[in-house]
């Protein structure tokens, strides 16, 4: 029994390592230039160790990439129920401010996941249904902080804005690197503040919850730069 539990035990570490170096690859070398060889090189593992746990490039890819929104919607889950000053106000400041309270080295590797999307449809199916299910619940965000105040608002377009405003102002954070992530987080707090009739000095720009230890504690590592 032993003997199977290190087994299993060094089977996970390796599909670990594996999914890691995957996402490096992507990093450096983009969807199209990533190879079995170049995962290799980062993980230190061999071809063949590979092609014993994964079938091919774009199966490990597709592992990889649902290890990493996973991390992102357990992350966006820590923030909003962790959230407690401010009400539903608060938490729907918080939800929105998600994408700029860290900064995990792996941000640009996203965008030659939206590259490789249309290639992969299992990566479309991922990214249409996690991008869903954030929209649907930025929009009971904004419902609840409407109710709270007793405005009436079309909630399912103000949250269609509002997470366009967020993708728009992640794009542009990742790929020009001109702007910080404390000023994403003014523009949304601002923005948020005229819609609501809020003060935005009453609104830290980040929540006072311990992000620092659902870091430490999170299954995604940070990358040495």
């Amino acid at each position: 029994m032993k003997r199977a539990t290190k087994m299993r035990e060094t089977s996970e570490a390796r599909r670990a390592e594996l999914i890691v170096a995957t996402l490096k690859s992507l990093r450096k070398h983009g969807y199209i230039n990533s190879t079995i060889n170049t995962i290799s090189d980062e993980s230190g593992l061999s071809r063949g160790l590979i092609s014993h746990y994964f079938a091919n490039k774009d199966d490990l890819l597709i592992v990889a990439h649902k290890y990493y929104l996973q991390n992102v919607d357990d992350f966006f889950r820590h923030v909003v129920w962790s959230t407690r000053s401010g009400g539903h106000f608060g938490k729907l400041l918080h939800s929105a401010s998600v994408p700029f309270l860290r900064d995990t080295g792996f941000e640009r590797m996203m965008v030659h996941y939206f590259s490789a999307a249309f290639m992969l449809p299992e990566v479309l199916r991922m990214h249409r249904d996690l991008w869903g299910r954030y929209r649907t619940n930025i929009q009971h965000r904004i419902s609840a902080a409407a109710r709270e105040r007793g405005l009436v608002m079309d909630t399912r377009l103000a949250a269609i804005t509002l997470t366009q405003l967020i993708d728009g102002l992640w794009l542009g954070w990742v790929m020009e690197e001109s702007y910080s992530q404390e000023d994403c987080r003014v523009i949304l707090r601002k923005w948020l503040c005229e819609q609501f009739g809020e003060d935005p000095a009453k609104y830290p720009l980040t929540p006072d919850i311990d992000l620092s230890h659902f870091d430490t504690t999170a299954p995604l590592p940070q990358i040495e730069h």
